[in-house]
């Protein structure tokens, strides 16, 4: 009897144990896999999935850039989002809007004077006190304002011609990316393409950079005039840069450093790799696999796009697990599958700074097509409530709003 006694105390006291740590570990993911992540892109074809916007976000909103008829909004390439701000630059000119898409003001003026900049300037907020910093084009320069408008001062900046994007990282601390087209950029700028993309103090002095492959190549003048580097392109997440390049590397950058973050392991897949390929314009198309489009990474999950001559996919890659999969879409549909509320395929084009915001803007006419009665009695939304949602925005849209912002929110981890 004791011996039976002693036993069930024993297993009473193990299944408490176990209990309890259980409990330990509730609410805990596993840990992502350290960086640099290796993307298999031979198994990510392989493996065929439906990529759902659900996998990744919590919701999905959608408001108008001012619905104010006399402010007039044409199309814009650039957005960036704050706490409580969302900047455009729209006909050259920087606009601020609140976060339910109220026009506030805008900054400064086009022109040549000394509060002024050109069209084609570009521009970014600082981290801590939402200052916008406008880099004059043609201007080794540039002008700070106050979210309201007010003009603070200029500031020279040292930098080469063939700058092509400029943002803070910090507030002393400017990611710089470059570019060279040599269809209309002569030999001397070429010979001044040192970098991609780097990290330099407030004069333009680097701090770290990343040499560009083509620096201190020979080439001739008939070659000169094929080449085509393109600038990075990048996004944000956990505040820091995610740069997305030609080539096979993602950088992950923060104010002291750049190191790789994704590389792509393409196995036996045809894909571009020599200078030839990345870099210089070809005569005939081929059916390589192109290189990876902007990667937009969230806590557990990176997602880009891709694809070969008319064949478009999007991919995922898992930071926990290693994998890879990917879904084949159209031109026209290139993007994740909303199931959030069954509105019209999703993909970012910009980021929030801690980038678990995620944007990208539509025509109002394109969004009423893309949204039409036929399609919604037929998608899927796991959210009922925000269908309906979508509906009314629907209802009160006008085909001669300006543009509609999709937002989405991504899951915490």
């Amino acid at each position: 009897m004791l011996r039976k006694a002693i036993s069930s105390v024993l297993s009473l006291l193990i299944l408490i144990s176990c209990a309890n740590q259980n409990k330990r570990n509730a609410g805990k993911s596993e840990p992502v896999k350290p960086y640099p992540h290796i993307i298999n892109m031979s198994e990510g074809l392989k493996n065929t999935a439906q990529l759902k916007l659900s996998d990744i976000a919590d919701s999905i909103k959608y408001i108008v850039l001012s619905k104010d008829k006399k402010i007039l909004i044409g199309s814009f390439r650039r957005l960036q989002m704050t706490d409580s701000n969302i900047y455009i630059n729209s006909e050259g000119l920087i606009l601020r809007f609140d976060l339910s898409g109220k026009f506030l003001n805008s900054i400064g003026d086009i022109g040549r004077g000394p509060k002024e900049y050109l069209r084609g300037s570009v521009y970014t907020t600082t981290p801590k006190n939402d200052k916008i910093l406008i880099l004059r084009s043609m201007m080794y320069n540039y002008l700070s304002f106050k979210p309201d408008g007010e003009y603070i001062g200029i500031r020279e900046l040292s930098h080469s011609r063939n700058l092509f994007d400029f943002v803070n990282i910090s507030d002393s601390v400017f990611l710089f990316t470059f570019y060279f087209v040599g269809s209309f950029m002569n030999e001397d700028v070429f010979k001044s393409l040192a970098y991609t993309a780097g990290i330099f103090d407030q004069d333009g002095n680097p701090i770290k950079v990343i040499e560009h492959p083509l620096k201190n190549t020979t080439t001739s003048k008939n070659d000169l005039k094929r080449i085509v580097s393109t600038a990075p392109t990048f996004t944000f997440f956990d505040n820091r840069v995610v740069l997305s390049q030609q080539g096979d590397t993602i950088y992950e950058i923060d104010k002291n450093s750049i190191k790789p973050g994704f590389i792509f392991n393409w196995g036996s897949l045809p894909h571009e790799q020599s200078l030839e390929d990345l870099y210089y314009r070809q005569t005939e198309s081929n059916d390589k696999l192109i290189q990876h489009g902007t990667a937009f990474e969230t806590p557990t999950k990176t997602i880009f796009r891709g694809g070969r001559m008319s064949e478009y996919f999007v991919f995922e890659y898992d930071k926990i697990t290693g994998s890879s999969r990917s879904m084949e879409t159209n031109e026209d549909n290139y993007g994740l599958i909303n199931d959030l509320d069954g509105g019209a395929v999703f993909f970012p084009y910009w980021t929030n700074r801690k980038g678990d915001i995620w944007i990208v803007n539509d025509d109002a006419v394109d969004f009423k097509k893309k949204h039409n009665e036929e399609f919604l009695s037929k998608s899927v939304a796991i959210h009922p409530e925000m269908k309906e949602k979508l509906r009314t925005f629907l209802n009160d849209l006008k085909i001669d709003d300006n543009p509609v912002l999709k937002i989405v929110y991504l899951k915490k981890h």
